[in-house]
């Protein structure tokens, strides 16, 4: 399809500020939003949220609400943040400092970055895929979805950078070889009759994808998406867990997965083929897990969100520990723990909507 190209200026903040209503401009004003970091495996969080002093004037994307995080491929000082309205933004120093990824409004749910060309990112907002190639500066249209549908993810092969996947909320799937030049829709058949959620791809064996839903369970490929199976039907023993909040897995042992429902926690050794339920001092099926992600140096180390109350073993669920001191009246929306200073976790908040 044919590319339509746009350059994203980046306006000056205080219009953002009036226009997006996402920052805080006032050094005495508190607003309790944004991202957190804890230095401590979840016992203390601390606000990660500023941007710049402007004389007496905190600028803070302490207003934010986040919808992704992640970070970036070879540096995990770099934390790029999705938002809703807001653009993205992105931090260099562990959240010490933020700044405006070329993109200041719009809902960004699906961030890519290019392993081998960080330089290189796609994003999607609505029905339209977008790129950039110098870092933020510079975004152009890739591709517009022609049924207006929502893209929901793109994702990259980790071993050809070239090949994208990309998902619309209706469960289309759609391929480029060429960095994004051109789509093909991969077999419009493909039985997922359903409300599509995001993709995964396996960063060890980009063969494998996962396709996760809102209420029907996970889809599995092994050929890159061309054919997909239902690996969730073992589901149906544990009511609500077809209903899936968060979907995870480490870089160093792809194979193991865990999910976040409103059964509870499930857990998969050997890529979907078993599902084991993990107790927590909830009982089934009582209330929805929000968010999980675990130690990736040691999977018995898991931590899970519900609201803004973070639980956490180290044993492997035989104990959990309740940390209600979390300095945020906002429900958590994403938990990340650092690859490399597995001691150090992030987390996104979401403040609910008025009624």
């Amino acid at each position: 399809m044919r590319k339509s190209y746009f350059f994203i200026i980046v306006l000056l903040l205080a219009f953002v500020v009036t226009g997006a209503g996402c920052i805080s401009i006032s050094s005495t004003k508190s607003v309790d939003g944004g991202v957190f970091r804890s230095d401590d495996s979840a016992e203390t969080w601390a606000q990660k949220a500023f941007v710049r002093q402007e004389k007496k004037d905190t600028i803070a994307i302490n207003n934010v609400n986040v919808i992704t995080m992640l970070f970036h491929p070879d540096d995990e000082d770099t934390i790029y943040l999705g938002t809703e309205r807001n653009g993205i933004w992105r931090t260099k120093n562990r959240g010490e400092q933020w700044e405006a990824f070329g993109i200041t409004s719009g809902n960004y749910s699906t961030i890519s970055i290019d392993p081998q060309s960080p330089e290189i990112v796609y994003t999607a907002t609505g029905s339209t895929i977008i790129k950039t190639t110098d870092d933020g500066k510079n975004w152009e249209t890739i591709y517009l979805e022609p049924r207006n549908q929502n893209i929901v993810s793109v994702n990259i092969d980790n071993y050809e950078p070239s090949r994208l996947l990309a998902a619309t909320q209706d469960a289309q799937i759609i391929e480029s070889a060429d960095y994004g030049e051109t789509w093909t829709t991969i077999n419009p058949d493909i039985p997922l009759k359903t409300t599509l959620k995001r993709l995964y791809i396996n960063p060890s064996d980009t063969r494998v994808v996962y396709a996760v839903t809102f209420s029907d369970g996970i889809y599995k490929s092994t050929d890159k998406g061309a054919n997909w199976t239902l690996i969730t039907e073992a589901f149906i023993e544990y009511p609500g867990a077809n209903t899936i909040n968060w979907f995870t897995f480490t870089e160093k042992d792809p194979n193991i997965l865990y999910v976040a429902t409103n059964y509870g926690i499930l857990k998969s050794p050997d890529a979907g083929a078993t599902w084991l339920p993990i107790e927590t001092l909830f009982p089934f099926g009582s209330v929805p897990i929000s968010t999980i992600d675990v130690n990736p140096d040691n999977h018995d180390e898991i931590y899970f969100t519900i609201g803004k109350v973070v639980h956490k073993t180290t044993d492997a669920s035989t104990t959990w520990k309740t940390i209600e001191t979390f300095p945020s009246g906002r429900g958590i929306t994403s938990i990340l723990v650092d690859r490399e200073t597995p001691g150090t976790i992030y987390t996104g908040t979401y403040a609910p909507k008025k009624k």
